[in-house]
């Protein structure tokens, strides 16, 4: 009747396999506009199928704007222009053919530079529970506190009215931003509710900051290496990356200084993005005076300090030193802070806490581009808070990772060649190693011990530009005390290999 053909083999349906052929027909003008479709109740039993397979194909048809039909009358051809293929057979679940729209030329400038999803943590085929991943940086899943977590989202719900599931203030929940500026007033920032911006964590205050610092082409300085996603964020933003090197008691200032007063607005850095505490990767915290002279040297030119205290709570030993905004007297220090990497990652619950007028223009962007946060999560963080279970978890975790830390260390001394250095972080979860001179190239290595059974991080990473040593990231996130000391053993065999 219309030269289709249905094959019963086939795990595609029949009606899509009718619908394909019949769409085929039109695009190929075998069946014009006007031609008067057979009946439901004659084609079905024509192809051997229900009528109401027949009824569903030609509604399916009329949506894609093959064919119309009027109530009491025949179902009729449409005569139509086009449509691009490859929306007619993604409608009918056959594989895409190619869009009208070349979308690797349609894209902004710095996406294709973006890493693949699929490449931002290493991951292992075959090996199961005998994984010991020493890569991961997200917040042990089995230390989360869930339960708790749980009775303050229903109280949360059951008191709300139905506020939590509304639309917030764009800036964050008034009550979450009043406990922030409480927490802060314990690292010795001074700082009201309104001039903290709750964000979806740290990567999500990062992007809003350079957004609201920087335009196309600026510099930023970051440190060498740095936090890995925040080139992939310079890129994005078409931001130059000025690199200054990490040293041992951190940032090179004397680097910082000339990079500074390079001159014009083409070199002028629009800000200075930090790490002094456990900085990711390397686990350096950097003293007093090192913070002191930064915070002077960014207040002679002008430049906003951008202070990433991701971990901040996470000191497990040594003499505590304040966060370099606690020394902001100029108002040129723009604080990160976040749960997500203590508490658990699906928070998405992250801050800002910076002067007044620049929290009030972030909470303008963030109300621009997404309205306001997740209410919920806001509420229920708050009501965590608010009942001293933060501090109850903090003391926990504490003595698990000073545990870790410790046996890390131990292990390292124990396992690792001659001639390979590491640092001996005094909290927060990473330890960076150096390797020597000669050694096999890093991404050798991590893909030896991955084939081992042990996942570690290469420091390639973490740097704009390849760096002329050679280095891993090793992080006690989700490792447990009593499987690292097996992975350094087989990460020293590997070294020593």
């Amino acid at each position: 009747m219309l030269g289709v053909t249905i094959d019963g083999s086939s795990e595609i349906p029949a009606y899509r396999q009718i619908c394909r052929q019949v769409m085929a027909l039109v695009d190929e003008g075998i069946l014009p506009p006007g031609h008067r479709m057979p009946p439901s109740r004659a084609l079905g039993p024509d192809l051997g199928v229900h009528r109401s397979t027949i009824v569903r194909v030609y509604a399916e048809l009329r949506a894609l704007g093959y064919v119309e039909s009027r109530s009491g009358s025949y179902t009729t051809v449409r005569g139509r222009e086009r449509i691009p293929t490859a929306r007619a057979a993604a409608s009918t679940g056959a594989i895409p053919a190619p869009t009208a729209i070349d979308w690797d030329q349609a894209v902004r400038p710095g996406v294709h530079d973006l890493p693949a999803l699929s490449h931002l943590e290493p991951r292992l085929a075959g090996h199961g529970s005998e994984v010991i991943d020493m890569g991961s940086l997200s917040a042990d899943p089995s230390l989360a506190p869930d339960r708790e977590l749980r009775r303050c989202m229903r109280e949360v719900l059951s008191s709300s009215g139905g506020a939590a599931l509304d639309y917030g203030d764009p800036g964050g929940s008034g009550h979450l931003r009043e406990i922030l500026a409480r927490r802060m007033a314990r690292h010795g920032v001074a700082a009201a509710a309104d001039e903290v911006v709750v964000t979806a964590g740290a990567q999500h205050a990062l992007d809003l900051l350079l957004r609201y610092l920087t335009t196309p082409d600026d510099v930023v300085v970051v440190e060498a290496p740095t936090y890995r996603l925040m080139h992939p964020l310079l890129e994005l933003h078409r931001l130059r990356a000025l690199e200054i090197p990490m040293l041992d008691d951190g940032m090179d200032l004397d680097g910082l200084e000339r990079g500074l007063s390079a001159g014009g607005r083409e070199n002028n850095p629009r800000l200075v993005y930090t790490m002094p505490s456990f900085h990711n990767p390397t686990g350096v915290t950097t003293g007093q005076e090192h913070r002191e002279r930064l915070l002077m040297l960014c207040e002679r030119y002008g430049v906003p300090v951008v202070e990433d205290g991701y971990v901040e709570e996470m000191k497990y030993t040594g003499q505590e030193v304040l966060p370099v905004k606690s020394m902001d007297s100029g108002g040129i220090v723009l604080y990160v802070g976040t749960l997500s990497k203590i508490m658990s990652p699906g928070l998405r619950v992250g801050w800002i806490t910076a002067p007044r007028r620049a929290a009030a223009h972030l909470a303008g962007l963030l109300y621009a581009s997404s309205l306001s946060g997740n209410t919920l999560a806001q509420a229920t963080v708050a009501a965590f808070c608010s009942r001293g279970a933060f501090e109850a978890y903090l003391r926990r975790i504490h003595r698990v990772y000073r545990r870790r830390m410790g046996a890390l260390l131990d292990s390292l001394e124990a396992h690792m060649p001659p001639r390979v250095r590491w640092t001996r972080p005094r909290g927060g979860y990473t330890v960076w190693l150096t390797l020597p001179e000669g050694a096999a190239p890093e991404d050798i290595v991590a893909a030896r011990a991955a084939a081992n059974g042990v996942i570690v991080s290469p420091g390639r990473a973490f740097f704009g530009r390849r760096p002329a040593r050679s280095h891993l990231r090793l992080s006690i996130a989700c490792v447990d005390e009593a499987v690292i000391d097996e992975g350094c053993r087989r990460l020293g065999a590997e070294l020593s290999g």
